[in-house]
């Protein structure tokens, strides 16, 4: 699903971004997958090598979508770079949007090794606060009728993907701003 563009963002400089992970609890946890979309719907997603413990429930709901290649901490993080750029002003760096950035900019720093040493402006952008703010439920991104009421079928999104949720907050994004700005 391609969602359009809106003109009333604050920055067309924007990366929908999702991770999956091996722990919720961020001190076992390790980076298993990213997805990027860019708001031009350029899109990246990697595998990352990993042979360690994993938690019940991402055994059973997430490793089964991992069939991709694999690459190194190293080379994702090379590919990253390419993908995003080399800006030299943090001011000119893209914004990380996730919908629940808590998990995905930890594991996102740990693969840097900094919280200002990768290629994204350092602050990312959390769309559940946004839900927030404008009065929903942070959570809305977890509710079918939320997604009915934006006129997305969710069910053309594959669960627990990092592309494919990346691609879902995108569309989800737009879709949100483009009904405040009608209903404004």
């Amino acid at each position: 699903m391609i969602c359009m563009k809106n003109d009333m963002f604050y920055s067309d400089h924007a990366i929908f971004f999702d991770t999956e992970f091996t722990d919720l609890d961020i001190r076992k946890g390790e980076l298993l997958s990213i997805g990027m979309v860019k708001m031009t719907g350029e899109e990246l997603y990697l595998e990352l090598a990993y042979d360690g413990t994993v938690h019940p429930w991402v055994k059973k709901h997430v490793l089964p979508s991992l069939t991709e290649k694999k690459y190194t901490k190293e080379d994702a993080r090379e590919k990253l770079w390419a993908f995003m750029g080399r800006h030299k002003k943090e001011a000119e760096k893209p914004y990380l949007v996730a919908y629940v950035n808590q998990f995905d900019a930890v594991f996102w720093y740990d693969l840097f090794g900094s919280a200002k040493g990768h290629p994204a402006y350092w602050i990312p952008i959390d769309f559940a606060s946004i839900l927030f703010a404008h009065g929903y439920d942070p959570n809305s991104l977890g509710k079918k009728a939320f997604f009915t009421s934006l006129g997305i079928d969710k069910s053309a999104f594959r669960e627990h993907n990092a592309l494919e949720d990346a691609r879902l907050l995108k569309c989800a994004y737009e879709k949100f701003f483009e009904n405040l700005t009608v209903e404004a």
